[in-house]
Order: structure tokens, then sequence, then C-alpha cells
């Protein structure tokens, strides 16, 4: 046989087993056709023997993926299951028990499945379908289940107390279930980040900015510790102590418990000071400028998010909630980022985007309520947008179960625990709601019907944006956005109105209204704290407005563009300045004179007077009836070596004995007459006079020697 007969051979020979992997090919994936692997008439084929050579590469190598992943996770379940097994009672043993067993059935699956021939062809067949739909391969199909099984095994190893039976593995399992529900649907290279560099570099930026005037000065502005932010430290030093390590339950004023490893790092760090309870908070405002930097720019224009980014960054509203020491300014970098990721999947459809914004999601309810609202306002908006744009809302299903997929599996153990207890999950909007007693009151001293006191309700509510005074947790006695601010805002809020049908202005309108909703069913509306998250939004449109009042304007004068844009972003910095300077010289400075005499002031002058104190130290406290010794947080957590005794009358039969060796009676002014009978049992001690920053009398203080005792 000549040489030109044996290249015959082999041509045909390559040309047959191409036809034929072509054919298996079809057999795996039905729509092939569609993929450009359609044959010719004559029976040739238009795909190259490479092309087809390579392909059998990948799909060779899925066996061995899945093959992996199975083992992976069957080993990795089981471990955990094990090792919770043995730290929970036996009682409770059922559910580690079922994930033990599935554990080891998962991985025996991926042994047989490594085989050769292994994997049984309906199996395969059913996760090609699957991962046909779902635009995965089949070892990412996997992924996903395996996701399930690890977050509810992540519930079981922590339990429902305040202490984990299996603090590794309810972390772990949690983290590898959120891992695992990405990983299941992450599309490589859709989300290059690389490439953003500059975008991100400019957020990034931004945000080390605005944490110059969220995170400086943090112990003296605001002026003193509120007792709730001291609440909120005294829980999360108590994941220092280890009398609570469970981040999937509800701790201090039924909040996620999660948050308080956020002041409990801060208290590690910088002890237990008021900078440790604030910092992270500066962070979270900070990273929230970047953010809408970001999403205003995916949502308009460059100019646009530039343009928010300078607006909230001077925020005085902003800029007060960042620097104090409670879980609400994180609400609004959540619903920043996962809206603005949520618009860049739809707008996109950029499934990775969309996962992100499911994380997102999850992630935002454990911190503050006003969250909850976050997932009915991203559903709500599809529901929305998929009547307007049927086809894309088609396109883009699977991308979207896999969201909801993330949120579900990031959100579900604090769920079952919700679940459980009820009671815990409602408690934060039964203390605040209009809907039940207060209703009922107001139905009866203004003799006016439920649905006018609550449209009047929605009426205050969206007036703390822009012309009332905001109440509650900041009094600035302004609204939300001052006299510039709140005129941008209206122009930008009427372009959105006329162009409802895009979806973008859908978008902002319905998180707008999210919290018009939660201000108008609340009470002291509008009460500051909830309008957290509305502020990034509120400032968003109004840097629209700003964006569009000049794109209009350099159409009428194309040659002026420069000097418009730079008069645009002169009005943003004008705003954001003239923000800064209310805040800092002007309620600030207010506050001095407002709070000067309060008991949360007597508080923190105490605190800090107590600081150097031994913890031999006993405190002797006539404050009643105004206040208790601990009926403002701030002392236990500022100085919580020191032991207090309050006493209402001093010589009473019933009154508590000292029994400290350095003893401090304080006394308030009311209480001034008991000073003359303690001098009398305690004669020799130092009597002074302590005077708030006007110099009025917050208290006395009498100090007895310790050579006295």
């Amino acid at each position: 046989m000549g040489s030109e007969q044996v290249s015959s051979l082999l041509a045909r020979l390559k040309k047959n087993r191409a036809l034929a992997r072509l054919g298996w090919l079809r057999r795996r994936r039905p729509d092939a056709a569609k993929t450009g692997m359609a044959e010719s008439a004559t029976g040739e084929t238009k795909e190259s023997v490479s092309e087809v050579m390579e392909d059998r590469i990948e799909s060779t190598g899925e066996p061995t993926a899945a093959a992996l992943i199975l083992m992976l996770g069957g080993a990795s379940l089981t471990f955990l299951s094990q090792q919770t097994e043995q730290k929970i009672p036996i009682g409770n043993r059922a559910g580690a028990s079922a994930f033990l067993a599935l554990g080891i059935v998962l991985f025996l699956l991926g042994v047989l499945t490594a085989r050769p021939g292994g994997s049984p062809r309906w199996r395969s067949a059913f996760l090609e379908k699957l991962a046909g739909w779902l635009k995965v391969h089949p070892w990412q199909v996997i992924a996903l289940g395996l996701s399930l099984p690890f977050v509810l095994l992540a519930h079981s190893a922590a339990g429902e107390g305040p202490v984990m039976p299996n603090p590794f593995g309810a972390w772990a399992a949690w983290l590898a279930a959120i891992a695992l529900a990405v990983i299941g649907g992450w599309q490589p290279g859709a989300l290059n980040l690389r490439s953003r560099g500059q975008m991100l570099a400019v957020a990034l930026g931004l945000a080390a900015l605005a944490f110059c005037l969220r995170g400086i000065a943090t112990s003296g502005v605001p002026i003193m510790l509120t007792g709730d932010e001291a609440s909120a430290g005294l829980f999360g030093a108590r994941y220092l102590d280890g009398s609570v390590n469970n981040p999937f339950i509800v701790g201090w004023y039924s909040f996620p418990s999660l948050y308080f490893l956020l002041p409990a790092s801060g208290i590690a760090l910088l002890g237990r000071t008021t900078e440790a309870l604030r910092i992270p908070s500066a962070l979270a405002g900070a990273l929230t400028v970047g953010g809408i930097y970001l999403a205003g720019r995916a949502l308009f224009s460059r100019r646009v998010g530039l343009l928010a980014a300078i607006l909230l960054l001077g925020s005085h509203y902003h800029i007060h909630f960042s620097r104090i020491g409670l879980n609400n300014v994180w609400d609004g970098l959540f619903y920043v980022l996962t809206l603005g990721a949520l618009w860049h999947g739809w707008e996109r459809e950029n499934r990775n985007a969309l996962i992100l914004a499911g994380v997102g999601m999850g992630l935002a309810q454990y911190f503050y309520p006003s969250s909850r609202m976050l997932v009915a306002l991203v559903f709500a908006w599809l529901l929305a947008s998929a009547l307007f744009d049927r086809q894309r809302f088609r396109r883009l299903l699977p991308s979207l179960l896999l969201m909801t997929l993330a949120m579900t599996v990031v959100i579900l153990p604090l769920g079952w625990y919700y679940i459980e207890h009820p009671a815990e999950y409602l408690a934060p909007m039964n203390r605040v709601s209009v809907l039940g007693p207060w209703l009922d009151y107001s139905m009866q001293i203004t003799g006016r019907p439920a649905w006018r006191i609550l449209l009047h309700q929605f009426w205050l509510a969206m007036g703390g944006f822009t012309f009332l005074p905001l109440e509650s947790w900041y009094r600035p006695f302004v609204p939300l956005m001052r006299p510039l601010a709140a005129t941008l805002f209206l122009l930008g809020l009427v372009l959105l109105l006329v162009r409802l049908r895009e979806g973008r202005a859908r978008l902002l309108l319905f998180w707008l209204a999210v919290f018009v909703l939660i201000g108008g069913l609340s009470e002291s509306t509008p009460a500051s704290q909830r309008y957290v998250a509305a502020a990034p939004v509120c400032l968003l449109i109004a840097a629209y407005g700003l964006g569009e009042t000049a794109s209009v304007a350099e159409r009428i004068r194309p040659r002026a563009a420069v000097r418009i844009s730079l008069i645009v972003f002169a009005v943003a910095g004008a705003s954001a300045v003239s923000d800064i300077n209310f805040y800092f010289n002007g309620y600030t400075v207010s506050t001095v004179t407002e709070m000067d005499q309060s008991n949360t002031m007597v508080a923190q002058h105490l605190a800090d007077y107590l600081r150097d104190k031994p913890a031999s130290t006993q405190v002797v406290f006539f404050g009643q009836p105004r206040m208790g010794y601990s009926s403002i947080p701030s002392t236990q957590y500022l100085v919580p070596d020191i032991t207090a005794i309050d006493v209402t009358s001093w010589g009473a039969t019933d009154h508590p004995i000292p029994s400290g060796e350095n003893l401090v009676f304080i006394f308030l002014p009311s209480n001034a007459s008991q000073i003359r009978l303690v001098q009398a049992d305690y004669p020799g001690g130092i009597l002074r006079t302590e005077r708030s920053g006007l110099g009025k009398t917050l208290y006395y203080l009498y100090e007895y020697p310790d050579e006295q005792q």
C-alpha cells in the first residue's frame, strides 16, 4: 500500500470518527443545531475535526468534575455531620445523622461516577438537560444541589441557643453553602472586574474621602455615647466573653445576632471605647458613597454616579448615621449594592451580577429591619419589569432562579430560627407599628376614619424627604435634604415620573415608595432612623435631576458643554459643603445646648470620670426618680468593672450598705439634700461639683478616701 493510500485511509478514519462523535453530541445536545454543529446535505460536518476533539476533551472532563465535587462535597458533609452529631444531645441527633448518611451516599456516588461508564445514562441525561436550561455545566448543577444540605446542616450545628453546639461546623457549613450556590451558577468572564479597575479605583477613592468625614473624631461627634449604642456594644462584648457565639439567632432588641460581631470586632481591636462601636458604621457609610457612584453609573451615566456620590458624601443626614454605632447605616449599603447589581444584571443580562444581588439580599436580612422590604422591592420590580419586557424576563428566568437560590441559602439559618420563633421576627415591627392600638387611639381622639389617618401618615413620611423636620433619633430641625438638594430631588422625581416605562425609573421610584410605606406605617413619622436606606435613593434622584438638566443645557448650547459640566459639579459640591458645615458647625454645636443636662450627658460625664478609677471602686448613686445608674447603659459599657448601687434615701432602714474599697457618691441636683447625711456617716471625704459644657451643675460627687475606710 502506497503512502498516498495510507494518507487517504487515515483521512477517512478521522472523518468517520468526527461524524460518529458529532452524532453522540447530538444525542446529548438536542439543540446542537443552535450552536452551529448542523450537518450539510451531503452529511459532512461544518465543524472541524480539531473542534470536535476539543469538545470531546471538555465532555470527558464533565464526569471527572461531577465525580470530584460529589466526593469532596460528600466527604465534607460527612465530616461536619459527624462532628455536629458528637456535640449535640442524643435526642436531637436525627438531623445530623440524616446529613451524615447523605454525605456517605454522595461520596460513594462520586466514586462510582469516576469509574468508566459509572454514570447511568438517565442521570447524565437529566443533569445535562437541567444544565442546558440553566446554562451551566452538569457539575455546577450538583454544586447547586449540594448547597441545600450544607445550609440545613448549618442550622443544625448552630442550634437555637446563644451558644452553638458546633461553632466550626455551623460557620463552615453556611459559608460552604453560599460558595456552592454562587459557584454553581457563576459564568466565568461574565463579570470581569479587572477591566473595570479605573471605575473601582474612583469608587474606593470616594469611599476614602467619605470615611474622613465619618470616621475621624468619632468619640466626640456626636457628643455622647447613647444608650442604644452602648447596649449594642454590651451585646457585642458577649461574643468576646463567650456567653454568645450564635449568629443565627436574635440579640439585643430582637435584632439579628450576626450584626453584633461588628461591635465585637471593634471592641477586640480598640477596647470598650466609643470609637470601637462607631468606626464600623463609618466604614459602612463610606462604602455606601462608593457604592452609589457605581449604582448611579450603571443606572444612568458616569456623571450622574459621581454627582450622587458627591451629594451623599456631604449629606448631613448620612454623615450622622455613619457616626453612630448602630446597624441602621448598613441597610443603606446593602440597598445600594444589591439594587445596583440587580439593574446591571437585568440590563446587561449578566448572571453573575444577579447572583451577587441575591447574596446581598440575603446578607441584608442580618442587619436593620428595613432590609426586609428589600426582598419585596426586588421581586415587585421584577414582576413589573416582566410585564414591560417579557422576552428579557424569559431569557433571564434561569438566572433569576439562581439569584433566588443564593438569597435563600444566605438567609435560611436565620429564617429557620424565625419560623421557630415568629414573635422575634415580628418584634421590631410591632414596637413601632401604627396598625393596632396606636391607630385605635388616634381614631378616638381625632374622630377621623382609619384611611384618613393613614393617608396623613404617608404624607408625613413623604414630607420627611424635603420639607418636614426629622424626628426621634436625629433631630436637626430640617428634613433629610436641605433646600438645594431637595430642589434637585424634586426635579429628578418629575423626570422619573414621566419616564415610568423605563426600568431604571421604576426601580428608583419603587425604592422611594418602600420608605414612604415604612414611614407611614410606623409611629413618630418622620422618624429619622427609618430613612437611612432612603438617603442614597433620594440623592441619586437629585443627581439625576441635576445631570438631566445639564444634558438639556448641553443640547441647547453644545459649545458650552465643559462649562455646563463644571457648573453642575459646582452645584453638587456647594450642596455637600453646605451640609457638612451644617452638621459639624450647626447641628453638633446645637446639641451641646440641647443635651446639656440630659440623663445621657450625665452618664457620659460619669463614665469619663470613672474610666481611670480602680476596679475596687463602688458607686453609690442618688438619682431616683429621674434616673438610675444603670438606666443609661453607657456607664456599663465604658466602665464595666465598676459596681454601683442605687439609693433613694440615705438612712432609710432598707437602703443598701456600700461594700467597696473606694466609694464614690453621686448626687443629682434634685437629691442634693442627701449629701449631708452621707457626710455624717463618711466624714472627711472630698465634695466636688461636676458641671456641664454650659457651666450648669450636672451632679455632685463625694469621694471617700481609701485611707479613711
